[in-house]
């Protein structure tokens, strides 16, 4: 069963709009001072952050269309570990907050790779 029209032109809709919003305002949003930076950081900023928005509205459709279906068909599907995932993943990218755990765990994964090749302190 998939979702009404209505359900999924809304998710569009307030999803663009706010990934475009995360992407021109997150500096502002997050008190990150973007004076004196070069113009490439501010367009890696817009994509960046209109990006990380718009996976977290992305999954959010994918976690309605999942809920939407077992509420439809009361169906006894449960809701798996994945699913919880996947709404962590939401929630996460509709707050603003994905490309900085991104860039977080990347650069998590980073330290770790030096300190196991002894490189790093």
């Amino acid at each position: 069963m998939v979702l009404p029209d209505w359900l999924n032109y809304s998710f569009l809709a307030v999803g663009l709009l706010f990934s475009l919003f995360y992407g021109v305002k997150a500096c502002d949003a997050f008190s990150v001072d973007p004076k004196g930076k070069p113009w490439a950081w501010h367009v890696h900023q817009f994509w960046f952050n209109s990006a990380g928005s718009a996976v977290g509205w992305g999954a959010a459709w994918f976690v309605a269309r999942r809920v939407w279906h077992c509420m439809a068909t009361t169906s006894p599907t449960q809701l798996g570990w994945s699913d919880a995932a996947l709404a962590g993943v939401a929630f996460v990218g509709i707050t603003g907050h994905l490309p900085y755990a991104t860039a977080g765990v990347l650069e998590g994964i980073r330290a770790l790779a030096l300190k196991v090749a002894g490189l790093g302190k």
